[in-house]
């Protein structure tokens, strides 16, 4: 019953995932065919990774090193995608390329703060004070988007809603793929 109810979870968790990355395809300029697209394309990837993982399941022969080193590579690969991330999000509201770079810096500094964050979480043991400093260093991360979006990115929507929409809905996907990155690299044979 418990194997079941965790499939169902799991399941659930990717069709989730699956539907959050096709959300992509409203920052199209035809959200309408965008998203539908955007839904094929996320769902040949995640195919594709699962067909390729339950194939390295099944050959267990497989050289140690090639184990590890293809998931970092593709851990690499999909933290620059998170880097550049904001590049497409706001690629339609036509920002300048200091301000691209600015932000690419500001969301490496993002990611790099909630990967010592989770790493204090994690690492604290029954140490409560570093617990709460990392929740806190999170909730901060949390409110820089929403900050950025009222003090800068407003000027460029019709409304705040539609700027705050934008920024938590680029933030998510930052965290997401960051999330996915780090768990790539940091896998173990």
């Amino acid at each position: 019953m418990k194997k079941t109810l965790n499939k169902i979870i799991s399941i659930i968790g990717w069709l989730v995932l699956l539907f959050a990355f096709s959300s992509i395809g409203f920052a199209t300029d035809n959200p309408a065919l965008g998203v539908p697209l955007y839904l094929i394309f996320f769902l040949v990837v995640f195919a594709g990774v699962y067909l390729y993982v339950s194939k390295s399941k099944h050959t267990q022969e497989n050289v140690v090193n090639k184990k590890t080193v293809i998931p970092r590579v593709f851990g690499i690969i999909i933290l620059v995608i998170s880097l550049f991330t904001p590049w497409f999000v706001f690629s339609k509201i036509n920002l300048t390329s200091g301000t691209y770079i600015i932000i690419t810096l500001i969301t490496a500094a993002m990611i790099f703060m909630a990967f010592i964050a989770v790493r204090l979480i994690n690492k604290a043991g029954s140490k409560i004070a570093l617990k709460i400093v990392g929740y806190l260093i999170l909730v901060l991360i949390a409110a820089i988007p929403a900050i950025a979006a009222l003090n800068y990115l407003l000027q460029f929507f019709n409304r705040p809603y539609d700027a705050l929409g934008t920024a938590y809905w680029c933030i998510v996907a930052i965290t997401v793929l960051a999330w996915w990155g780090f768990s790539l690299i940091g896998k173990k044979s």
